[in-house]
């Protein structure tokens, strides 16, 4: 079978979890199914950025042909469809929630359904985006073959906005073990002074807050929560580490005048080799968004052996289980004692936490999409 994927993302500088989603899949899924021919479509060569990221531990890698296609704007609903006609694959895996308009009638599809946050909270979209997404995502739902929700709560909000059961398959996305995991007493200590040398102004203990900076992570009121502990005399410092987002001047002036700004730290976007160095280091690691489709930095610091706060809604309580603190994500004062709750528990959630994170693996989530692909074949 001629299998194409939309690989665009990866001509993207983005750090998201729909870029480290569609990387993880494109690096494996040629391995694990040799016998059909796996087309790369993007606007860039992304042969080398494939193969550059590829685990040395993978077996037989898979082959896979890139095709570059540079064009200036809107590639995916202009270039995409022209090298579908020209290549003619018998299914398009769309690892982003868009399906080119026009495409072979005889071809199937397959679209990935990362979250539907543009429903619950179209105020914190730029116009654009919130227009964009509606379209893109409706369109997806409705016309793919099969659908891939990264999560439950996604499956539902599926069922709930667009009335869509039929043919759609929860595969949870996985995480990096041999990035993430818990390092011995040595790699722990020279890892922290590599993250000394790159960040100077980093100073221990600190929380950690992993994502990009937009509207929906909650970081404000993750300052508020953090205010409120050093006002009750705790010591500790706050890391919050991601590249840009949308709409988030805001959320930056409002770290710069928050009375604890001195011991906050905005890393802006973290270089890969360095992100595990965080996980180890931090005291707690908190995720209060208002909504994830599925939240990926939980599983990377679950896995590194951080105690992990996230919020009681949507896909985080699915994705932690039993081995995190859940808070209200409304409530800065939840947060702020979901915080102390989790310094209390310590021992408990390094323990767990790396066992829970044994469930999920980029190994998994690539072969269940490959059955999910092949079925398009029967």
């Amino acid at each position: 079978m001629k299998i194409a994927l939309d690989v665009s993302d990866l001509c993207t500088d983005r750090a998201d979890g729909t870029t480290r989603f569609t990387v993880e899949l494109a690096k494996r899924l040629p391995a694990l199914s040799e016998k059909h021919d796996w087309l790369y479509l993007a606007p860039c060569d992304v042969a080398a950025k494939v193969a550059g990221r590829r685990s040395t531990l993978l077996p037989g890698q898979g082959k896979f042909t890139s095709f570059a296609s540079p064009w200036p704007k809107y590639w995916t609903q202009t270039r995409l469809p022209y090298d579908l006609y020209r290549y003619r694959p018998e299914v398009l895996f769309m690892p982003i929630q868009q399906l080119p308009y026009l495409r072979p009638g005889k071809m199937k599809t397959v679209a990935v359904i990362h979250d539907l946050a543009v429903h619950l909270y179209p105020d914190q979209f730029r116009y654009k985006d919130w227009l964009l997404l509606h379209i893109f995502s409706a369109q997806a739902v409705r016309a793919a073959d099969q659908i891939i929700a990264v999560s439950q709560a996604t499956a539902d909000d599926i069922a709930r906005y667009y009335g869509r059961e039929d043919n759609v398959h929860v595969i949870h996305h996985g995480v990096d073990h041999q990035q993430f995991y818990v390092p011995d007493k040595t790699e722990r200590g020279q890892s922290f002074k590599q993250l000394v040398k790159a960040y100077p102004s980093l100073n221990e203990p600190y929380l950690l807050f992993v994502g990009q900076i937009q509207p929906r992570k909650n970081i404000v009121r993750l300052v508020e929560a953090f205010e409120q502990l050093r006002a009750g005399g705790s010591k500790l410092n706050l890391v919050i580490a991601g590249g840009h987002g949308w709409l988030q001047q805001p959320i930056i002036e409002r770290v710069k005048a928050s009375v604890a700004s001195k011991h906050i730290l905005m890393t802006g976007r973290v270089p890969d080799e360095l992100l595990p160095a965080f996980y180890w280091g931090a005291e707690v690691f908190v995720l209060p968004s208002l909504y994830e489709g599925f939240g990926m930095p939980l599983l990377e610091a679950m896995a590194s052996g951080c105690p992990v706060v996230t919020s009681e809604v949507s896909s985080m309580p699915e994705v932690v289980g039993e081995s995190a603190v859940k808070v209200d994500p409304t409530s800065s004062a939840s947060i702020a004692r979901g915080i102390s709750a989790a310094l209390a528990r310590q021992g408990e959630l390094k323990a767990s936490g790396p066992e829970h994170a044994k469930q999920f693996s980029w190994e998994k989530t690539a072969t269940k999409t490959l059955r999910v692909i092949e079925e398009l074949d029967k």
